[in-house]
């Protein structure tokens, strides 16, 4: 288990330093054509677009996995206390509901495709499904991370290697 997970957090943290890459170096670019040479590419802007949005979705998936997402760190830190079941439990409660919203998500979003997935972009000519697509993997992810968060409570699953620990210090100062 731990080796798919070491393997599957590799991949999305992958897809998520392109398409950082992506939007960094396209929005480079549009700002240079537009304001030097008054050119707008319309297809290239509706990629920006997506790839910011993949972002989001691959980026909060991962959150889970390295618990770093706001909401799951607060409301267990409310709800619980110094208590270590109540921790275990409130933790529990928050990634159900995660899997909940998650599931509902991946439902209609396959609905959604299915009805209007065979439209064709305007810019890119592409059929909408292609971007569509990635709403249910991504939300498909976020119910396999929070079940992973909710096994590492009883069973020894590694901890994702994540960025920074916390977000005052950086690395080079917490060996200090």
């Amino acid at each position: 288990m731990n080796k798919l997970l070491k393997i599957l957090d590799g991949i999305v943290s992958f897809i998520l330093i392109v398409l950082v890459g992506f939007l960094a170096v396209g929005v480079a670019i549009t700002i240079v054509l537009r304001y030097f040479f008054g050119l707008s590419f319309s297809t290239l802007e509706e990629f920006l677009t997506m790839a910011f949005i993949f972002t989001t979705l691959f980026g909060s998936a991962l959150a889970i996995r390295e618990r770093q997402h706001i909401s799951i760190a607060f409301l267990a830190d409310r709800l619980a206390g110094d208590s270590r079941i109540r921790k275990t439990i409130s933790v529990i409660l928050v990634d159900a509901s995660i899997i909940f919203v998650s599931a509902v998500m991946v439902y209609y979003s396959c609905r959604w495709i299915g009805q209007v997935g065979s439209f064709v972009s305007p810019n890119s000519h592409l059929p909408m499904a292609v971007y569509y697509i990635f709403v249910p993997i991504t939300f498909a992810l976020t119910i396999f991370y929070a079940i992973v968060d909710i096994l590492s409570r009883f069973f020894s699953i590694e901890d994702s290697k994540s960025g920074y620990t916390t977000d005052d210090v950086l690395p080079e100062e917490e060996e200090k």
